[in-house]
């Protein structure tokens, strides 16, 4: 191999040209995109506080993003000595060409992240972006790649020099998986992995009967045993999962929104991770976006890999989602790496990342013969369903290219969907069931792991979500948490396979609680229950035992405008709009409700009481409240005694926690 011997005085213009270059492309992004807005939505009187509070915070972060600009023009600087370029036009060109081609294969990787550079800004801009994400092939633009790297390595006589070239660039974007070691351990108790989807419903499985295949969820289900009413007590992500630790209800643990004050979640709760930790366990949590409630709250776990949602770490994501040019080159675990605040952005959600965070977690606990208790919490079907490359257009209908083309578009003002047209409610219904196929072959990429390191079969697998998700059914709009109307938003998946026991493929029907998840899991690996504990353990029922049900509890969490929730025959107690509800904590940065306003929150609730297919659900409002019964999600009409009847029932379950006032109407006591 001829050695390579480089001058670096001759090849001044290269860098000066690299690094300038860089730096146009900076002050375009800053100049161009300079504003802040979160999951789509804006505010003008947000951002005046932000550029007034929070100034030089941004200018030494925009520094790190300009910096980083720089590292990677010093990069292409690499190439073009490598390569041996000297012209100075010929060296501009080579940048602009690197640069294009990494913004082009981060458009065509996650086009959602450019899509107010494109999609929305301009009509030319708009079917340019669609040529690269529905015609351009993702081959097509690595070998654009390699042919100009080989055509100026041949005509600049520098082959082996250009061989460097493509393996940097490769290992600057190929996503390596974690390398399974075999291990002949295998702990006298059972792992336990808990793979987790938000969001995900139980009627959105292809092996409860859904249209759309989850091959992988299927062959686990298959031999195990999933509950189809399983219900969240509040299907919200905060308060679901900590009602699943503690196995208490909401009106218990106090967590009933997603910005609860820093009092009501330091308590030293007893959990189910803090009883696995007793036992021996190592306890690990991996998650992304809409998992950030695990790097605020204790639940009790060794290791935790999780976002974490601050004003300065908000600021930080929306920093770089302007920086549209370098997104393109940061799309790779080694941007994560620059910018961990990435794994926080909703729409650059990868459960790649949180699927190898898991890997990594089990390889450590295995490499200290500890047995494992790992929860990966992905969040891409969550709202906005954004997926990544093919996933987005799966299930696109041909020619689509409406507003919600690769993530839904408009949350917190179009809840009801009522006036959306068929064919957007399909197009935003195939981006969620894209996002639970892409759940699914992470799950496969889970089981082969699971397989080469040899502890498949002293592991269970949990599949489940912290809440379901209204997609348009028979008008009860889209979201979960807004209201307590039909069975999809408050139906966890849940699923459990183990080696040790073949469940048949059991479907259970009856209603069961996520308080009922941790009495169930402990008894499972041979732990008592703990005394704390409201729910009980369903392995008898998981066994085929006869079972009745158990009623369920469900409340409603914190609306986040004024219009919400939009459904018919709508009352509630009114309260602000979401961004006059919230604080920043002075201490932690972190968002909380104000404290003055969270007692409207908790009278406005909806709240509801479940047993099998009987449901009441009562709605205070400012003039009127509304009580309602459903028979199999159908509103009935029941006697003043069958409603009485059905009120005590929630009296007694709940001792103390709610009365009956002088109109007969169900209240919480304060």
């Amino acid at each position: 191999m001829k050695k390579i011997n480089i001058d670096l005085k001759k090849y001044k213009k290269n860098l000066f040209t690299s690094f300038s270059f860089s730096l146009i492309l900076f002050v375009i992004s800053f100049v161009l995109y300079l504003k802040f807005s979160y999951m789509g939505a804006t505010d003008k009187e947000i951002e005046e506080y932000i550029f007034s509070h929070y100034t030089w915070f941004l200018i030494f972060y925009n520094l790190k993003i300009l910096f980083t600009y720089f590292l990677f023009g010093s990069v292409i600087f690499l190439f073009s000595v490598l390569l041996d370029m000297k012209k100075k036009r010929m060296i501009f060109i080579f940048n602009f060409l690197i640069w294009f081609l990494f913004w082009i294969r981060g458009v065509k990787m996650f086009p959602q992240l450019f899509k107010e550079q494109l999609y929305t800004h301009s009509a030319i801009l708009k079917y340019f972006q669609v040529f690269i994400t529905d015609v351009l092939p993702m081959f097509v633009i690595y070998l654009v790649f390699i042919g100009l790297i080989i055509f100026i390595a041949i005509k600049n006589k520098r082959i082996y020099q250009s061989l460097i070239v493509l393996l940097v660039s490769f290992l600057l974007i190929y996503n390596f998986k974690t390398i399974p070691k075999k291990s002949e351990f295998n702990s006298d108790k059972p792992n336990i992995l808990i793979l987790a989807a938000d969001s995900l419903r139980p009627k959105s499985i292809s092996y409860n009967g859904y249209k759309r295949k989850t091959p992988n969820i299927d062959k686990l289900f298959s031999k195990g045993v999933n509950f189809l009413n399983l219900k969240s007590s509040l299907a919200r992500t905060f308060s679901s999962w900590t009602s699943v630790f503690t196995s208490t209800l909401p009106i218990e643990h106090k967590v009933r929104h997603m910005f609860p004050l820093n009092k009501d979640i330091k308590k030293g709760w007893k959990t189910l991770i803090k009883d696995l930790n007793k036992n021996g366990y190592e306890t690990s949590i991996a998650s992304d976006f809409a998992g950030d409630i695990f790097s605020r709250i204790d639940y009790g776990f060794d290791n935790v890999s999780a976002p974490h949602l601050t004003i300065k770490n908000v600021l930080k994501q929306r920093s770089l989602e302007i920086h549209y040019f370098l997104l393109g080159v940061l799309i790779n675990p080694v941007g994560r790496t620059i910018f961990p605040q990435m794994s926080g952005m909703p729409l650059n959600i990868d459960p790649y990342y949180v699927t190898e965070k898991a890997k990594h977690y089990i390889k450590g606990s295995i490499k200290k013969k500890k047995p494992f208790f790992v929860l990966a919490f992905s969040s891409n079907n969550h709202f906005p369903y954004a997926s990544k490359y093919p996933y987005y257009n799966l299930f696109e209908k041909e020619g689509y290219i409406g507003k919600h083309k690769y993530c839904k578009d408009d949350m917190v003002k179009a809840y009801s969907g009522f006036d959306l047209p068929e064919d957007e409610k399909k197009q935003v219904i195939g981006l969620y069931d894209a996002a639970s196929k892409l759940f699914d072959d992470n799950l496969a990429d889970m089981l082969k792991f699971l397989k080469k390191s040899g502890v498949e079969k002293n592991t269970i697998i949990i599949i489940m979500s912290d809440h379901g998700e209204s997609l348009y059914e028979k008008g009860l709009g889209i979201g979960h948490g807004d209201h307590l109307r039909g069975e999809y938003s408050h139906s966890m998946t849940f699923g459990v396979y183990s080696p040790f026991e073949d469940f048949n493929g059991r479907k259970i029907v009856k209603t069961v609680r996520d308080i009922d998840i941790s009495p169930t899991l402990l008894e499972l690996v041979g732990i008592e229950k703990n005394i704390n504990f409201r729910g009980v353990s369903l392995l008898n029922a998981m066994r085929g035992e006869n079972f009745k049900g158990l009623p369920v509890y469900m409340e409603t969490g914190m609306w986040y405008s004024l219009q919400t929730p939009y459904i018919q025959d709508r009352v509630r107690v009114s309260y602000p709009e979401v961004k006059s509800l919230l604080d920043l904590d002075k201490q932690t940065g972190e968002i909380i409700i104000k404290k003055s306003e969270e007692h409207l929150i908790i009278k406005a609730k909806y709240k509801a009481y479940q047993f099998n297919n009987k449901k009441f659900v009562f709605m205070p409002g400012d003039k009127r409240n509304l009580e309602r019964f459903y028979v199999d999600e159908k509103y009935v009409n029941l006697t003043d005694e069958e409603k009485i009847v059905f009120k005590n029932e929630i009296l007694k379950e709940f001792n103390g926690k709610f009365y009956l006032d002088d109109k007969g109407m169900v209240k919480e006591k304060k």
